[in-house]
């Protein structure tokens, strides 16, 4: 798990596996950790990468948060995997790590293989979002606890089935401890930054896409997930019955979904097997309509 140097700032890489290169960028307030069940699932057939942001997880905090930007952050990504070896890759990204995978599109596009966008969104900040991530930082910068404040965020993400199981919501709360309060001003400056990208994502429908999304999600609903997936000419999974989490939330279900756009091929295969079985099945009962 190194820490990479790259134009004076430092990140954090959690690899893990071998084969295709699969490239994981975390949600706000979390850190790369969130997809440990992602890296477990996959670990055996590709080459995952979880990259944890400038002052969350294991990377040291900005020294100037206030410098910011998706693209910064997109050529810190970058950068890091030329020195990892990596061309080219699928690009998986959540609520913010969707921002940023969008900016890796946008900015270096020819690293791009396929993108993958879960519970996020191409539409850039209205005056309302950037007042309220312009409020946080204030909070932050008086001094109040980034755990208080990711609490109240966190909670509102999970869909109450999740919030009735309290090791889930435990487990949701210590993936954000992680965070410092640099990583956070500096995250939240990134976000009401950040340009609209509809006419990026329109421009890259020669790339193959997934888009995912929690039935549940109040903060990225299906609504957008489903702008996202005309914009893209891509496909599109609907997580049943979980939030804005759903790669945690359940991760069963989101590993198959996502397993079977990264394998077209096994997945047609499986289908293949799934329907001699049946007919042969059918074959040996007669009764059977």
């Amino acid at each position: 798990m190194p820490l990479l140097e790259v134009n004076e700032d430092q990140i954090h890489v959690i690899e893990r596996g071998s084969g295709e290169p699969v490239v994981f960028l975390h949600a706000f307030p979390l850190q790369g950790a969130m997809w440990d069940y992602q890296l477990d699932a996959l670990g055996s057939s590709h080459r995952c990468l979880a990259f944890d942001l400038p002052g969350f997880g294991g990377s040291p905090p900005p020294a100037d948060p206030k410098q910011a930007t998706m693209q910064r952050w997109a050529n810190l990504v970058v950068g890091a995997l030329d020195q990892l070896g990596v061309d080219k890759a699928t690009f998986v990204g959540a609520a913010m790590g969707g921002y940023l995978a969008t900016a890796i599109l946008r900015h270096h596009r020819d690293r791009v293989a396929r993108i993958v966008l879960c519970d996020t969104r191409a539409r850039s900040d209205d005056a309302g979002q950037v007042s309220r991530r312009s409020d946080q930082q204030q909070q932050v910068r008086n001094g109040q606890e980034v755990a208080s404040l990711a609490k109240g965020l966190l909670e509102s993400s999970l869909s109450s089935g999740s919030m009735a199981r309290p090791d889930l919501v435990t487990y949701v709360h210590a993936l954000a401890e992680g965070g410092t309060p640099e990583g956070w001003i500096a995250a939240l400056e990134a976000m009401k930054k950040r340009p609209d990208s509809m006419l990026v994502l329109r421009q890259a429908r020669t790339i193959p896409s997934l888009v995912m999304v929690g039935e549940l999600d109040r903060v990225s609903p299906i609504a957008e997930a489903r702008s996202l997936r005309l914009s893209l000419q891509g496909e599109l999974a609907i997580i049943p019955n979980v939030g804005h989490l759903p790669n945690v939330e359940d991760p069963i279900a989101f590993n198959e979904a996502l397993l079977a756009f990264l394998n077209p091929g096994a997945a047609e295969a499986e289908a293949v097997e799934a329907d001699v079985a049946a007919a042969e099945s059918t074959e040996a009962d007669p009764a059977t309509e």
